[in-house]
């Protein structure tokens, strides 16, 4: 019960992790580009993660290694197209323009027309907050991705962290994303994968980017719906513009200013909306065990 009602902090703590990483990851893009970049989060996370801690390893069975290899592939695109997408747009528009995804997770899994309208709340903020003008068409291509990307890693996180109570199948599909991503690093990064600085911000993306938010989700996605997490998630656009202004002199405009709010808005509406109560969700289920057969 503790955890429950702590979860839309854990998800507000990763949104704030995720995003420092984000701008310290565009740091390491003039060094290294993108690919090696990527290649860097994967491999200091998954080297974080494994010497931590809450994971079994030797529990995970045949019957988890598609889930896994799933998890693996989807994290490693996502990251991919996210990382593709701040390299050319501001990070809280590519931030803003990611979170259709669990946007559109959150609009399916709504209970009534409250829900509905909480999201198309945060809709009309992210409306607002994406204002491309000359924005990079490829820039905001990769965001879209990262978007699609995004959806699936939200089902595929609750999935997982219900199949194992702890950071097993984490683990796992990281260091199952290692060997993949390695020869990538090696041959974009070459041997300034290997400069001191380079080390010491991929090491900080690792962490703030990946193994820091990655085990708050799997944490927060066990106590609460998509739904709710994919509203709370609504809150990244406004950290992002946040740390975009703090950290890389992106200043918001009038428009993007309004969308925070809106996003706001919705983001407390749901967290405040109670709960539906075990007895309602129950007696749509007793109702269809007493209706006699035809």
């Amino acid at each position: 019960m503790t955890i429950a009602r702590w979860a839309p902090a854990l998800v507000l703590a990763q949104i704030t992790s995720l995003q420092v990483g984000a701008a310290v990851a565009t740091r390491l893009f003039d060094h290294i580009g993108t690919w090696a970049t990527v290649s860097l989060r994967v491999l200091f996370a998954a080297l974080v993660l494994a010497v931590l801690p809450g994971r079994r390893l030797r529990r995970i069975g045949r019957g988890d290694l598609p889930a896994i290899a799933a998890y693996a592939l989807v994290v490693s695109g996502m990251n991919l197209a996210y990382f593709s997408a701040i390299g050319r747009i501001p990070l809280g528009v590519a931030t803003a323009i990611e979170l259709l995804g669990p946007l559109a997770i959150a609009l399916l899994a709504a209970r009534g027309a409250v829900d509905i309208a909480w999201v198309a709340l945060a809709i009309a903020g992210l409306a607002l907050l994406t204002t491309p003008g000359g924005t990079s068409r490829t820039g905001l291509a990769f965001a879209v991705a990262a978007a699609a990307f995004r959806a699936g890693y939200v089902l595929l996180t609750r999935s997982l962290g219900r199949r194992h109570h702890d950071r097993t199948g984490l683990v796992a599909a990281l260091l199952l994303a290692v060997p993949l991503w390695l020869p990538v690093g090696t041959a974009t990064g070459g041997s300034r994968l290997l400069d001191a600085t380079v080390l010491v911000l991929a090491l900080a993306v690792g962490l703030f980017s990946s193994a820091i938010p990655y085990s708050l989700d799997l944490a927060a996605l066990r106590h609460v719906s998509p739904h709710t997490f994919g509203i709370l998630l609504g809150l990244s656009p406004v950290i992002g513009l946040g740390v975009g202004y703090l950290a890389l002199a992106q200043t918001p405009g009038g428009r993007q200013l309004a969308g925070m709010a809106l996003i706001t808005v919705a983001a407390v509406g749901v967290v405040r909306r109670p709960p539906p109560s075990p007895a309602a969700s129950a007696e749509p289920r007793r109702r269809a065990g007493n209706r006699p057969p035809r």
